[in-house]
């Protein structure tokens, strides 16, 4: 792996992080009693997750952090005898949602499409309301990423920078889901008792 593609991956990886922590701040000030300040901190963490989300999944041709990026041209072979390609990362992706490629299609359309109307371009003209898709997809789309950025992690070793490379791993290792969203976690019930 170059320190380019390596790089690259860190900003998916980020990508995904904050992604997932907005989805969860969002439904940890969801249902506040207080109309003004919450529901504008509530709208504000699912416009992060959203904006996140697409600079992973969105645009393959405008998003220079799509996954596609990397993937498209990869076929890394794992221990197992299985190989991470550009397939078995959609699959993975979607089967983490729970979707068939037709609802994921339908989903990713939707995010889009609210994304470009109501969050980045802002077309006055659509007399339409934003709404938020469920953010609980993106959360499982963005942690099924950062098990594949893992397991690629540590399926290669970066010859260009070795530095780079073990702290990356050394980060994506220590924020594995379990104990990430235990902290992510914990942070939402100070959230929560906060709004309370």
């Amino acid at each position: 792996m170059t320190l380019h593609e390596l790089k690259l991956l860190w900003q998916i990886e980020s990508h995904c992080e904050r992604c997932i922590r907005a989805c969860a701040y969002f439904s940890a000030v969801s249902g506040s009693n207080s109309k003004n300040l919450w529901s504008f901190t509530q709208n504000c963490y699912a416009e992060a997750a959203i904006i996140r989300w697409c600079k992973i999944f969105g645009s393959h041709s405008s998003e220079p952090t799509h996954f596609k990026v990397f993937f498209e041209t990869k076929s890394i072979p794992l221990s197992d005898g299985t190989i991470i390609d550009m397939n078995s990362v959609r699959k993975r992706l979607r089967d983490a949602c729970g979707l068939n490629v037709d609802q994921y299609k339908a989903f990713w359309k939707d995010v889009k499409d609210g994304r470009d109307t109501f969050f980045v371009h802002n077309e006055f003209s659509n007399e339409n309301r934003p709404s938020f898709p469920d953010l609980n997809i993106l959360q499982k789309t963005c942690l099924e990423m950062r098990e594949i950025i893992f397991v690629v992690l540590s399926s290669d070793n970066c010859s260009e920078d070795s530095d780079f490379f073990k702290n990356f791993l050394d980060l994506v290792q220590w924020n594995r889901n379990p104990k990430y969203l235990r902290d992510i976690e914990q942070d939402c019930m100070v959230l929560s008792k906060v709004i309370n």
